[in-house]
């Protein structure tokens, strides 16, 4: 609580210190620490023809070296170098005008914690859980309106917002940890303050300040401490293609070419595949790159260089700020993807061994593992992306359960899909999932089908790379189809004004109850289950709706077994010894039962079987 009342006060004092100094609206970031790998640091100030002054600061180990005026007289970006040797503690920047003084500010180095390089980030070993704060726990009514900011609260509408925030995620990172992730990726709390649809945080309007609708910095500070306090590792969303409409920025521009601007409003094309397509036409990656994603989403020019330096900080100083364990980076295609590689590099240099998962939502396995580092691409291009996110796995996911096997359908989908696994540098390191805040619900693709539903599970926990779990899929919870808001649909049990609460297993329907203890069953035997984590796959051609793969490795095999058909088959598993090797039994991890090897199985329709061979 003294912390907490000590930050409170520093930025109060912050806030009084530049009402005294009007001219200054802005100055970015807000702080900084010694004892960064770049010693480089910008300082961006805006503010009343600040771009007129010239800027002077007299301490120890700090030097100006570069003042960067733009074609805007309010903006000025002036570039330090912080020796590793200068010691903690405030100064002032002092800026003059025509030879005289004009206005100055005070600004702080902080002590850099120890080890802060150094992540232990998110890896084949974890599991994801995935939430968006506005739609999972409302855990502080008091913020649901906020003076200044445009839009409220309303539950009747799937559009607006509907009260989360971050008290609430805190609230329930035990339950995610007792479910068995490792890892928590929430969607951006930055500031939103939009006229329509700020609940997804995906249209920033401050890029310092945790939206007060959702918190307060220091919230995401405190949900950094409970989720180290519980083991989970936490995953910040990075969106460098674009900002929200309501940003200062858009009230008064840096630099005529801050946004991509055309004569007239001209959306994003959406398709990807003119990034790797090699006939593409110039037009047509142009506008993948520079159009708009939405129209009140202007598009970041990453070009520019004062603007890349301060998108990169940024996010350094959040990871910096709470100790964040690894990043998600959004729409990463629709970037410059040379410039979007240089902006992942600058993050990496500052932390080496942070795991980095881009979004790019393209439609071939070849597509995707264009993106993952370390891939041989003919054109030499290198994303910087450690891991990517499997999007066709998904696709056949909710697809293949409600399909009969066949040569091309069922689980032939799966064989077929993984069978391209060639074309990544780094298969384990992978994002897998069956459903996010993007896409259809999985419940909505296989009609919530119970058994279908457990199979997708099955598969997603147990195949080749790391899953992702978006919040409400370990209860099945529902959605529309084809409609954004659709698949964002509140928590039960995430208000008090709810009619039950599915935190609890007194609060779940039958139906969830299952779904529930199946999923958390299988996501704690995945935790320690190394073969999961790293482990060769080995699968076999489908045949009669029997689809067969292995993970082992020297300290455990893992044998899953999927009757796609509906009715139960007995099958020999005599086909498969060059997996059983000298197990003499397998105990299943659902149904607590150990089977004999060398006899026969029975496996019920629409059921995985998922063995730890002993």
């Amino acid at each position: 609580m003294k912390k907490l009342l000590l930050t409170v006060l520093a930025c109060c004092a912050i806030e009084m210190l530049l009402a005294a100094n009007c001219k200054i609206n802005h100055l970015e970031p807000l702080y900084w620490w010694i004892g960064m790998q770049n010693t480089e640091l910008q300082l961006s100030i805006h503010g009343e023809n600040m771009g007129l002054c010239e800027a002077s600061i007299n301490y120890p180990g700090v030097e100006i070296t570069k003042q960067v005026k733009t074609d805007n007289p309010n903006y000025l970006f002036v570039y330090v170098n912080i020796d590793p040797a200068t010691k903690p503690g405030k100064f002032t920047i002092q800026f003059t005008k025509n030879g005289k003084k004009y206005t100055s500010c005070k600004y702080e180095l902080k002590a850099r914690s120890e080890n802060a390089a150094v992540k232990n980030s998110f890896n084949s070993s974890d599991a994801v859980y995935l939430l968006m704060p506005d739609r999972f726990v409302n855990g502080n009514y008091k913020n649901d309106a906020v003076k200044g900011y445009i839009q409220g609260v309303n539950r009747s509408d799937l559009g607006q917002r509907h009260g989360g925030d971050l008290a609430g995620v805190i609230s329930k990172v035990p339950y995610i940890a007792d479910l068995g992730c490792t890892a928590l990726w929430i969607t951006p709390f930055f500031d939103n303050n939009d006229t329509a649809y700020s609940y997804h945080h995906y249209s920033t309007s401050d890029y310092y300040r945790v939206d007060p609708r959702l918190g307060t910095n220091q919230d995401y500070k405190n949900l950094a401490d409970s989720c180290h306090a519980h083991g989970l590792k936490l995953i910040l969303d990075v969106v460098p293609n674009h900002c929200g409409g309501t940003h200062w920025w858009c009230k008064d521009k840096p630099t005529k070419d801050w946004f991509h601007e055309w004569p007239t409003y001209t959306g994003s094309n959406y398709r990807m595949t003119a990034v790797t397509d090699p006939h593409a036409s110039e037009i047509d990656k142009k506008i993948l790159e520079k159009g708009w994603f939405a129209g009140n989403m202007p598009d970041l020019n990453l070009e520019n260089r004062e603007l890349f330096v301060y998108l990169s900080q940024m996010y350094i100083w959040w990871i910096e700020y709470a100790g964040v364990d690894g990043l998600r980076v959004d729409t990463y295609p629709y970037n410059n993807v040379h410039v979007a590689a240089q902006f992942i590099q600058r993050l990496r240099d500052e932390y080496p061994t942070m795991n980095i998962v881009g979004e790019c939502w393209v439609k071939t396995p070849l597509e995707v593992a264009y993106y993952q580092s370390g891939n041989n691409n003919k054109d030499g291009f290198d994303s910087r992306l450690p891991s990517v996110m499997d999007f066709l796995l998904k696709d056949h996911l909710q697809a293949a359960f409600n399909e009969q096997d066949s040569w091309d359908f069922g689980t032939s989908r799966l064989y077929a899909h993984y069978a391209q696994d060639f074309a990544y540098p780094d298969v384990n390191n992978v994002m897998n999932f069956l459903d996010n805040h993007d896409i259809d619900r999985f419940s909505v693709a296989v009609k919530r089908d119970v058994k279908k539903f457990k199979m997708g599970l099955a598969h997603l926990l147990t195949t080749r790379g790391y899953p992702q779990i978006y919040s409400g899929t370990e209860i099945m919870l529902d959605g529309i189809w084809g409609n954004y808001e659709g698949h964002r649909f509140d928590f039960i049990g995430g208000w008090k004004e709810d009619a039950r609460d599915a935190f609890t297993a007194q609060g779940r329907t039958n139906e969830e109850n299952e779904i529930f203890d199946y999923t958390r069953k299988l996501l704690n035997f995945r935790k320690n289950a190394t073969a999961l984590h790293t482990g060769k796959m080995i699968q076999f051609i489908p045949y009669d709706g029997i689809y067969v793969y292995a993970r082992t490795n020297d300290e455990q095999t893992v044998l899953i077994i999927t009757n796609n058909n509906e009715q139960e088959k007995t099958i020999s598993l005599e086909r498969y010894k060059e997996i059983l090797k000298d197990y003499k039994a397998g105990y299943e991890i659902i149904t607590n039962k150990n089977y004999p090897l060398h006899l026969d199985l029975q496996i019920p329709g629409k059921t995985c079987f998922v063995l730890n061979l002993n």
